[in-house]
């Protein structure tokens, strides 16, 4: 993305708009695992433009007011991040405990699947 010559408020509309595309790519079901990296890394690409835009601003309440905006945004990602991981471990250990019902019900065979016992081989 060509990012050159944005001002601070356009970095922050970008953040917003990544954001909540974020936040739709990570609720929806059916979503790419790739597309919810892809927003991550552009995330992370949009803050370090903020922090360069931030640099050369001279207005110190501007920066107060566009780190705090920041690092509410990156929290709410994490957040976002965090309960969506969440609810992927406790899928997965609903996975896990219906194996194991299922094992309990139906016991994988030991061996070649045959009872154990004595062959006898009788010659008569």
């Amino acid at each position: 993305m060509e990012w050159d010559g944005l001002e601070l408020k356009d970095g922050l509309r970008l953040l917003e708009n990544c954001y909540n595309r974020l936040a739709q790519a990570v609720k929806d079901e059916q979503a790419d695992p790739k597309e919810i990296t892809s927003l991550v890394e552009e995330a992370e690409q949009i803050v370090v433009l903020l922090d360069a835009i931030l640099q050369r601003t001279s207005l110190e309440e501007e920066k107060e007011q566009t780190i705090q905006t920041v690092k509410e945004k990156a929290d709410a990602i994490i957040q976002l991040l965090n309960e969506e991981m969440g609810a992927i471990a406790e899928q997965y250990a609903q996975i896990k405990t219906g194996r194991q019902a299922i094992d309990a019900y139906y016991p994988q065979p030991v061996g070649l699947g045959y009872s154990e016992g004595k062959f006898v081989d009788r010659k008569e």
